[in-house]
């Protein structure tokens, strides 16, 4: 048998002996807690998926807006398709990605995409609409009594804004909100409830117009006041200053027919008494309420008048006056005034026609037999009624009293030989008149 070559006789026994060298030191290496390929070692963390929210959304030119992002792996990154009309911060804070749109013409897509530290991305298709444009927003008073841009207290004003597009035309049924900011004012509403309120929302017209009524409080003092209008589709503003002017006198809204009214009475010795006059009130707002400068004087009726085009009374008195002043107040505190002027007429006075002379008959009487007789007489002339005395006598009518002419009465009650007994009638003039006559009982 041939001998082989020294190196192949020690080569597989080194071989093997290498090789079992090996397993021992990986053994040797495995076993420890640390050991990576320990099973119960807690894995690598899980990164979520990266999401922007929201996914679409719709912003108006010069309108603020923003994004969220959550998920993926912090920090983030922002791009955005069209940086001309919609530019972003690439550095993303608080996951928070600000976008203030451009202008534009028409509605315009940008893509904004967001990426993570791992590389992971999510985007938000968000489309650019034209920001609608709030005009000046404009105050005008029921009456101008008070002056430019102004609301006299008490009084209303309409307040109006417009809600246009890039192209100057009206946007209708946008709704728009009205905010008092401050004064004494407050926006009347279509409830009956709460027919005022601080705050009101309405929709456009079809011109884009959106507008409300104002209602001044009464007799609230002079003073600055400021309205907001608000296009809640966008945010869109606009704030309009006004003055609130105090104001009472109400001449100007309120009317009184006649506004003067002159009575006489029959002579220069007297006013008029028992005349009514009717004073019709117009304007303003009811209900009206009627006092007077000298109360005495007149008689109101009706002093607190309900209805626009009613009339209160005043019925005279024979005082006279020159002039009595009405003053009518309406329900929010405006005033006017309106006079009555009740003299002497200018006829002379003519002098009483004198009654006739008082007459009484028999003027005596005689009887040798009075006991039990009765004595009758008669009254003419003189002014009704009369009043018949005779001391100790019995007289009827009971009590005297003769109120027709011509009269009669009797006289009864004296005995026989009781002498003379006198009988005395008055009438009602000024002055009196008198007539007597005399009983004589032999």
């Amino acid at each position: 048998m041939p001998l082989k070559p020294m190196n192949q006789r020690w080569i597989r026994p080194l071989v093997a002996i290498f090789t079992l060298a090996g397993i021992v030191v990986l053994a040797g290496c495995g076993g420890g807690s640390g050991a990576p390929n320990n099973p119960f070692a807690p894995g690598p963390p899980v990164i979520g998926p990266l999401f922007v929210l929201p996914s679409a959304a719709t912003v108006y030119a010069h309108t603020p807006a923003t994004l969220t992002v959550s998920g993926g792996s912090p920090p983030y990154q922002a791009f955005s398709s069209n940086s001309a009309i919609l530019p972003v911060a690439q550095a993303v804070g608080s996951a928070t990605i600000v976008l203030l749109p451009a202008d534009v013409a028409a509605d315009t897509v940008v893509i904004i995409t967001v990426q993570d530290s791992i590389g992971q991305t999510a985007i938000s298709t968000v489309t650019v609409s034209p920001a609608p444009l709030l005009n000046t927003l404009t105050i005008v008073p029921a009456r101008t009594i008070c002056g430019a841009n102004t609301v006299c207290s008490g009084d209303t004003a309409t307040a109006t804004v417009t809600v246009a597009g890039p192209t100057g035309a009206g946007i209708p049924n946008r709704q728009v909100r009205f905010d008092v900011i401050s004064g004494a004012f407050a926006i009347q509403t279509n409830n009956p409830a709460s027919p005022l309120a601080s705050s009101v929302t309405v929709v456009s017209d079809a011109n884009g117009n959106a507008r409300v009524v104002l209602q001044a409080t009464v007799n609230a003092p002079t003073q600055p006041a400021q309205i907001r209008a608000t296009d809640l589709t966008t945010g869109n503003s606009v704030t309009a200053l006004f003055t609130i002017v105090q104001q009472t006198e109400g001449s100007a809204i309120l009317s009184v027919v006649p506004a003067t009214a002159t009575i006489m009475g029959a002579d220069t010795a007297h006013c008029s008494a028992g005349f009514r006059i009717d004073y019709f009130i117009y304007g303003g707002t009811p209900p009206y309420h009627v006092s007077s400068t000298f109360p005495d004087a007149v008689t109101l009726v009706n002093p607190t008048v309900f209805a626009p085009g009613t009339a209160f009374e005043a019925i005279t008195n024979g005082s006279c006056v020159n002039p009595l002043v009405f003053t009518i107040a309406d329900a929010i505190g405006r005033q006017t005034t309106s006079t009555l002027i009740n003299e002497p007429g200018t006829a002379a006075v003519t002098p009483p026609t004198p009654a006739p002379a008082l007459v009484l008959a028999p003027t005596t009487a005689t009887s040798a037999a009075c006991t039990g007789a009765t004595f009758g007489f008669v009254i003419t002339g003189g002014t009704l009624p009369y009043n018949v005395a005779s001391p100790g006598a019995i007289i009827t009518p009971v009590g005297g009293i003769v109120t027709t002419s011509p009269g009669s009465f009797s006289i009864s009650g004296f005995t026989t030989g009781s002498g003379v007994h006198p009988v005395g009638v008055v009438d009602s003039s000024v002055p009196q008149k008198s007539a007597t006559a005399t009983i004589t009982c032999s």
